[in-house]
Parts: structure tokens; C-alpha cells; sequence
């Protein structure tokens, strides 16, 4: 009979350790990856950082044949997990408007030589696409929205003032 009561403490220490693991488990569920819709337009804010100063501080409208290198840049595709206020700063805030005129906001954070860091919530965050002509997905985000920028400062804005 001895030899049972010991069984069933083993049996029931055991059983609360599995449960424990569980809770445990499920309380670091990782969230399932947002899908973030295809763009109609796109709007991007830069932040400064790093001593990076930003091209503008005004919001920048994305033209129609840039739309996909921006975009891509942005999707979500691996959970990052938490950020680090100092060591990931946000980089930027964009306003995706989808076909059917909803709008999803995406924060940009640096990743350093990864895939940008975004976040569609502000509390879940993951590693953008990362696609192999990416090197450091953030400061080329930063570099094509500034190429951008730059570009449509240049451009006359008239035929008048366009070169023959």
C-alpha cells in the first residue's frame, strides 16, 4: 500500500508540472501574423534617427510605380517579439489605404541588417518579408521614400517650367 501512495505523489507532482509547462506555454503564445491587404495608396511619415535625419517632415505620397518596393518592405512575415524602445526606433509611420477605402497603419522600426521591423497593431511587432535583395530592410525603406521625396521636389510642376 506504501508503494502506491508513493506512485500516485509521483503521478500527481508530475501532472503538476506538465500543467505549469502548459500555462507557461500558452502564456507566450506567439500571435498569428497580421495580413496586411494590398495598396490602392501609401503615405509615409519619417521619423529622424540615429542621427539619420529624416528627407521631410511632412508625409510622403508614394507614387503608383513605387507602390510594390515600398510595399514589400512593410508586410509582416516573422514574429519579432518585444522591442526595445533604444536599441529599435520607430523609423516611420505608414498609412496603407486599401481598394475598399479602409486604411491600415503601420509602424516601421529599425532592424538593423534584418528585414524592417513593423507592427499593424502597435503591440505586436515581426520581421517585414524577408526577400534575399533585402539587406537592411529599414535604411532601404528610408532610402527609397527619401529617393522619392527628392525626386518630386526636383520635377516641374508646370509644362512652363519643363526643359525643351
Amino acid at each position: 500500500m506504501r508503494k502506491a501512495g508513493i506512485f500516485f505523489l509521483g503521478f500527481g507532482c508530475g501532472a503538476a508540472a506538465l500543467l505549469l509547462l502548459l500555462t507557461v506555454h500558452a502564456s507566450r503564445f506567439t500571435p498569428p501574423t497580421p495580413i496586411l491587404k494590398r495598396a490602392d495608396a501609401i503615405t509615409v511619415f519619417l521619423h529622424p534617427w540615429s542621427g539619420y535625419r529624416a528627407a521631410t517632415n511632412k508625409p510622403v505620397t508614394i507614387p503608383a510605380d513605387y507602390q510594390d518596393a515600398v510595399f514589400r518592405r512593410i508586410v509582416p512575415e516573422t514574429y519579432y517579439g518585444d522591442i526595445n524602445e533604444h536599441i529599435t526606433p520607430i523609423i516611420a509611420h505608414v498609412t496603407v489605404t486599401h481598394p475598399d477605402e479602409t486604411q491600415t497603419h503601420v509602424l516601421v522600426r529599425e532592424g538593423g541588417k534584418n528585414p524592417a521591423i513593423v507592427s499593424v497593431d502597435g503591440v505586436n511587432y515581426f520581421y517585414a518579408k524577408n526577400e534575399s535583395d533585402v539587406y537592411a530592410g529599414a535604411t532601404e525603406f528610408v532610402s527609397l521614400v527619401s529617393e522619392i521625396y527628392h525626386q518630386r521636389q526636383t520635377q516641374p510642376t508646370t509644362e512652363k517650367d519643363a526643359e525643351p
